[in-house]
């Protein structure tokens, strides 16, 4: 009987469209098309002809309407082409005002505000905006290298007069591809300074995100030891910059330096403790408006702090989103969510779409959203037979029996691990080849690293940011006996990254082309519950892209 109706549900299935059509998710898809081609033509000439290809696709999509539907069909596409129109134009113009740059070659005192600061093991460096020279405002941000001497004195938001050997670079292309990491942060100069006497501080001119950045990151080396204050900081904020390179290195070779990429696991944590105390407080008697408006203050105030992040804001508009349909009753996309946010931020900055942090972060949400819940049922199914073989009870059985109860605190402690890890292995399936490609390794110790420290870092993160606001708040000797609990917990779990050496367990030297790329995310897309088409079609184009994508792996690596 439920062979028959399992067969009649995939005939309905396969008579019904292929998907559902989600037409925000796709207009930032063709936002990302739009821009793609933009850098291709500038890169590669490509030609405009290529355009043509589409005509065919669309023409069709409007034929196979009934007629009642063609005119929405019809609406559906132009928007579509509007988009990749944006798209494509945005990053045209982006790329000419890059390019329409002032340049400077030469010895030039420079005056600029600090946004950000690093230090590594072999240098020093700040990066200015507001910058002037000769009192002539100049396009764009400049990055400084410093003695180290004169780094020590330097602090956010402080405005600063530099003198050195000035350089311009607004190519947008180099040895590596396109330079879309500097282009997005609208870097264009770069100077170099030999001697401290070269540099000024003539003040510190007040900016709201930068002076709290600077107070947390002041409170915690008051309040713990280097190493823990640094990490904490780059955990709290996603600053690194203060992290030595050797520990931040060896995190990476663990797979977990995601968690200092400020994103949905922060957000996420935040939006959550923002939920908890909306809900047991005095403060759930609020209008339902100004929740809202409640929580997207502290979401934006916090994603501030962080210098909104491509991450940052896809995590912050995700939250906002699901919140707003929570509290009106609307129902909540995620795929829809995801293109909200992706849009909003490609339209301002068109060139996020080729930096590594936007690749990583929207591809890893990707995944999650297509491939968590078949996971979690593979897993369940599996825990519920082991379960039931264990008790010595039929899998029926055993279902009839949780009908009439609640379940048991080690049935919710299984669901919940069962979630984390396929969360967790959705989005390790989704980044692997796209890590592989960019970094040129990923850590066979990945998955066993996020399912250990991840989750610990999730729970504790809205603990460990609301104390560090209140040790803000309080004089900087008081943050020692504050973050004293934090500090050693720091100490013990970062033993591991201190001692052991997680660069030998990388998988290197392995090519995954953009060819082998297109033929694993198309095989993944057939993994997933999003396609009405029956079981056997899903697993017929699953095992032809999968045997397409070893083919061509297996060419691009002999």
């Amino acid at each position: 009987m439920e062979h028959v109706e399992e067969s009649l549900q995939e005939i309905e299935q396969a008579e019904d469209k292929l998907f559902n059509f989600r037409p925000i998710f796709f207009f930032a898809v063709c936002i990302c098309l739009g821009a793609t081609f933009a850098v291709s033509r500038l890169q590669y000439g490509v030609s405009f002809w290529w355009l043509t290809i589409a005509l065919p696709v669309f023409l069709l999509a409007i034929v196979l309407q009934g007629k009642g539907k063609r005119l929405r069909a019809l609406t559906a596409v132009l928007t579509l082409a509007l988009a990749f129109t944006l798209g494509c134009c945005a990053t045209f113009l982006k790329l000419a005002d890059y390019q329409t740059t002032k340049t400077y070659q030469g010895e030039y005192t420079v005056s600029g505000r600090v946004v950000e600061s690093a230090r590594g093991d072999y240098h020093c460096a700040v990066l200015l905006r507001d910058v002037k020279i000769g009192g002539q405002s100049l396009k764009g941000k400049l990055v400084a290298y410093l003695p180290p001497a004169f780094y020590d004195n330097i602090r956010l938001s402080d405005e600063v007069e530099m003198r050195g050997e000035l350089d311009t670079d607004v190519s947008l292309f180099n040895e590596y591809g396109f330079r879309a990491n500097a282009i997005y942060d609208d870097l264009r100069y770069r100077l170099v300074i030999e001697t401290s006497a070269d540099c000024i501080i003539k003040g510190n001119a007040f900016d709201l995100f930068l002076s709290v950045r600077q107070r947390i990151a002041d409170t915690l080396r008051s309040g713990m030891d280097e190493t823990t204050s640094a990490v904490t900081l780059a955990v709290l904020t996603g600053d690194t910059s203060l992290m030595g390179e050797k520990l931040l290195a060896n995190m990476r070779f663990g797979g977990i330096a995601h968690v200092f990429a400020v994103s949905g696991l922060h957000v996420g944590a935040l939006y959550a403790f923002c939920l908890l105390l909306l809900s047991k407080t005095p403060l759930r008697k609020m209008p339902k408006a100004a929740k809202w408006c409640l929580v997207a203050a502290v979401l934006l105030f916090y994603g501030g702090i962080c210098g909104y992040s491509a991450s940052v804001v896809r995590a912050t508009v995700m939250c906002l989103a699901f919140y707003f349909g929570k509290l009106t009753g609307f129902l909540s996309d995620g795929l829809e969510n995801v293109g909200l946010s992706a849009s909003i931020l490609l339209l301002l900055s068109p060139v996020a779409l080729f930096t590594v942090g936007f690749q990583l972060s929207y591809v890893a949400t990707l995944g999650i959203l297509l491939l968590n819940r078949p996971i979690y049922e593979r897993i369940s199914q599996a825990g519920v037979k082991f379960f039931c073989l264990i008790k010595r009870k039929s899998v029926a059985e055993y279902k009839a029996e949780r009908e009439d109860r609640p379940p048991t605190l080690a049935e919710d402690c299984a669901r919940s691990c069962a979630t984390f890890f396929s969360v967790t292995v959705s989005a390790q399936i989704a980044t692997t080849p796209l890590a592989l490609s960019i970094f040129g390794y990923v850590s066979v110790w990945s998955l066993l690293l996020n399912c250990t420290f991840v989750p610990i870092i999730s729970a504790a993160f809205s603990f460990l940011l609301l104390l560090t606001a209140v040790a803000c708040l309080m004089p900087l000797t008081v943050s020692g006996v504050l973050l004293y609990v934090p500090s050693v917990v720091w100490s013990a779990a970062l033993l591991i990254f201190q001692t052991l050496d997680f660069s030998q367990g990388l998988i290197e030297s392995v090519v995954v082309s953009g060819e082998a790329m297109i033929c694993y995310y198309a095989a993944c897309l057939f993994l997933t519950d999003k396609w009405n088409a029956s079981k056997r079609y899903k697993i017929a184009m699953f095992t032809a892209f999968a045997v397409l994508f070893a083919i061509v792996f297996a060419l691009s690596n002999l």
